[in-house]
């Protein structure tokens, strides 16, 4: 294991299950059903996912990476952030994309219950 690392989390159920319901909803759900709730969905799944990454790496900066997490959140979900998806499309072979709605910021409370788990959880 790295030096001051928690990586172990990686295998957590609560990683796992978030995993297998991001990719799940990307996949599959959103082709099929492209509603709110599939959105929604790929949201909070995918800011638990980033959130016990980042912390499986970095676990003495919790409280940074969940703010850090949040901010960069609302800055993607906002029209701020064209400029750098244009940049990116413009460069780099793997598009991205992101629909505008800060009805998305609605999850950002979710990580505060990731950061909870996290700093709870014994593998």
């Amino acid at each position: 294991m790295l030096k001051d690392s928690r990586i172990d989390i990686l295998s957590s159920p609560v990683f796992l299950l978030s995993l297998g319901i991001l990719l799940l909803n990307d996949w599959y759900l959103k082709a099929e059903f492209h509603n709110g709730l599939t959105g929604k969905l790929s949201d909070v799944a995918g800011l638990v996912v980033l959130y016990l990454f980042c912390y499986g790496f970095f676990p003495r900066h919790s409280k940074y990476i969940a703010a850090s997490i949040a901010v960069l959140f609302v800055y993607w979900k906002s029209p701020f952030s064209q400029g750098l998806i244009e940049w990116w499309n413009n460069r780099l072979p793997v598009p991205l994309g992101r629909t505008v709605d800060y009805t998305d910021c609605l999850a950002i409370p979710v990580l505060l219950l990731a950061k909870q788990y996290a700093t709870t959880w014994q593998a």
